[in-house]
């Protein structure tokens, strides 16, 4: 499971929920926002051979653009030492951490963009 950048549940949907009006943004919108945040990433990338995107970003240059607040840090910090966090989802998480800040248009990964990406990392995880 360590492999994997995003763990989410979905549980059933209820039939009463089936009625509802559509909520949330058209997928056109996303799309946009989707690519949007790519483009930044490549400009971003644009000068380290074997980068494209921050899924490619290893090492010093993770360092350099996914390193977070001193909350989001601080957080991150608690989260790895609570559910065994190794390495490998210490740096999946600010990858995806720096690809939320990205869609939220923000150049520096703040604790909400962290707090999220640490909850699509423990989504299901069994605290032992």
């Amino acid at each position: 499971m360590d492999r994997f950048d995003l763990r989410i549940e979905v549980p059933p949907v209820a039939f009463s929920d089936l009625d509802l009006p559509a909520s949330g943004d058209v997928s056109a919108t996303v799309a946009g926002r989707v690519a949007a945040a790519r483009a930044v990433q490549a400009a971003r990338y644009a000068g380290h051979a074997h980068m494209r995107l921050n899924a490619d970003a290893e090492g010093a240059v993770l360092d350099d653009v996914a390193t977070p607040d001193a909350e989001g840090r601080a957080l991150v910090t608690r989260v790895a030492s609570r559910f065994g966090l190794t390495a490998r989802g210490y740096h999946r998480v600010l990858r995806v951490a720096r690809t939320i800040a990205d869609l939220d248009g923000s150049d520096q990964v703040r604790l909400p963009h962290v707090a999220e990406a640490v909850s699509f990392r423990i989504a299901g995880v069994k605290e032992s």
